[in-house]
């Protein structure tokens, strides 16, 4: 059974949090849970409800009670309920699900940062959310996550979290809301947010979208922003622009980067970093490779048709 180095207990205005007992280097595993409670469906209407139920009767009167103990943000009533419990707590794993939400008993008591020092992320071949740390981390931190969007601007982010989870974010010490300068600080998550959107849209021209990820890469660090995930996927989509110019040798070398981001921020054994480690050696096995071969295909199909048509459009002529 794996050793854990952190320990519960009350934070001052937060209730429980999490607390380093050892020092952590980035990219070490902080916590892998498997889910007290797992839906995941397709059906509409109240399947995942009765689902939920279900799988709650099942527990053992124990795991029931440390069900229960869980925060509920939702609350309407003068007492909990399990709907609110699990929305208040829950992971998403599945997008392409019509409803996917995961409860963990423990992960659910770390608390939000809005520069948080952990990963969170969900490992679906393991099934287990795993919390890696972001950043070095000395026995005695406060171990953080994230509940929102980081790329907003502080207002936005503090009234999302006040809106879904009860609270006024206040991140304290050297954590984004408790620094002075918040107009620069939304600047750049507004300009995150911005280049992230913009890179999605820039398909048509390589180039541009290079220049886009080199600009994005530098203002998270420039924020002191420390989620490998984000870097990860814009390193994997300069890796795309790379090989539609047919720049093999960039490709190769955006894939290695986005291969030691994924490493950071899953673990070896994610299938994310599986996958990046294999583009790392052959960038060409990417679609957006196939995808240029077929552009140039294509246009070298179309200046032969077009000197056809000169040629017979000439002899016709002559």
């Amino acid at each position: 059974m794996h050793e854990y180095h952190f320990r519960f207990q009350e934070m001052e205005g937060m209730g429980l949090g999490a607390v380093a007992t050892k020092d952590f280097e980035p990219g070490e595993l902080v916590l892998a849970e498997k889910p007290v409670l797992a839906i995941r469906t397709m059906e509409g209407g109240d399947e995942w409800e009765n689902e939920l139920n279900r799988q709650f009767d099942q527990l053992s009167a124990e795991g029931q009670a440390e069900v229960w103990k869980l925060h509920d943000a939702c609350l309407q009533k003068p007492e909990k309920s399990l709907n609110g419990i699990l929305f208040t707590n829950c992971i998403g794993r599945d997008p392409q699900a019509r409803f996917d939400a995961a409860l963990f008993l423990q992960l659910s008591r770390f608390n939000h940062s809005c520069s948080p020092n952990l990963e969170q992320s969900w490992d679906e071949d393991a099934g287990q959310a795993h919390l890696i740390a972001a950043e070095p981390i000395k026995a005695g931190d406060e171990l953080f996550t994230h509940y929102v969007e980081l790329r907003l601007p502080r207002e936005e982010r503090r009234q999302r979290l006040h809106e879904s989870y009860g609270f006024w974010c206040n991140c304290s010490k050297d954590r984004a809301c408790a620094k002075t300068d918040w107009a620069e600080s939304d600047r750049r998550r507004n300009e995150m947010k911005r280049l992230d959107e913009q890179i999605k849209k820039t398909k048509g021209n390589p180039e541009r979208g290079l220049q886009l990820v080199k600009k994005l890469l530098k203002l998270y660090d420039k924020e002191g922003l420390h989620v490998a995930g984000f870097r990860k996927w814009n390193c994997l989509s300069a890796m795309e622009f790379a090989l539609h110019t047919g720049d093999v040798a960039s490709a190769q070398r955006w894939a290695r980067k986005g291969y030691d981001y994924s490493r950071l921020a899953h673990g070896s054994q994610h299938r994310d970093t599986r996958w990046l480690a294999q583009l790392k050696e052959d960038p060409s096995s990417h679609p957006a490779f196939e995808h240029r071969f077929e552009s140039v295909k294509n246009q070298a199909l179309y200046a032969f048709g077009v000197a056809m048509l000169v040629v017979v459009g000439t002899v016709y002529y002559w």
